[in-house]
């Protein structure tokens, strides 16, 4: 008997069943994290997408919007574990009106997003890398 390599096939399978997942789970999260994400104006909500990185196996859920990380984590006195400014503040808004604030309180819409999918996303996982 003759001994068969077939440990780059094997490699490509589940490489193919990875982008799968990733590609997947991805939709999955993004999906809760535009049900979840708080609405003014739509723009934080619309810009919410993903991006799969094949060669390095790796999945991403954002958004490019500025201001989302103050949305997720809260500002001034309202940001998440105390790190925001404390005092409050004045700004002026594109309108040329000044306003006073304290902060935002957190509106978190992308971990919750996770965790609210992480069920479905193991249950895919089993199911895609089962099948290799």
């Amino acid at each position: 008997m003759v001994f068969k390599d077939n440990s780059m096939e094997g490699k490509e399978r589940l490489k193919k069943a990875a982008a799968k997942w990733l590609l997947q789970a991805c939709i999955l999260v993004e999906g809760q994290a535009v049900l979840l994400a708080p609405v003014a104006t739509s723009r934080l909500k619309q810009s919410i997408d993903y991006i799969v990185d094949d060669d390095e196996l790796v999945g991403y859920v954002g958004t490019n919007v500025d201001y989302a990380i103050y949305v997720e984590f809260g500002t001034g006195e309202f940001a998440e574990n105390g790190n925001g400014r404390k005092g409050g503040w004045m700004y002026i808004d594109p309108s040329g009106e000044w306003f006073f604030t304290w902060g935002i309180e957190p509106q978190p819409y992308l971990r919750p997003a996770f965790r609210q999918t992480k069920g479905q996303i193991e249950a895919l996982a089993k199911s895609i890398f089962g099948e290799v």
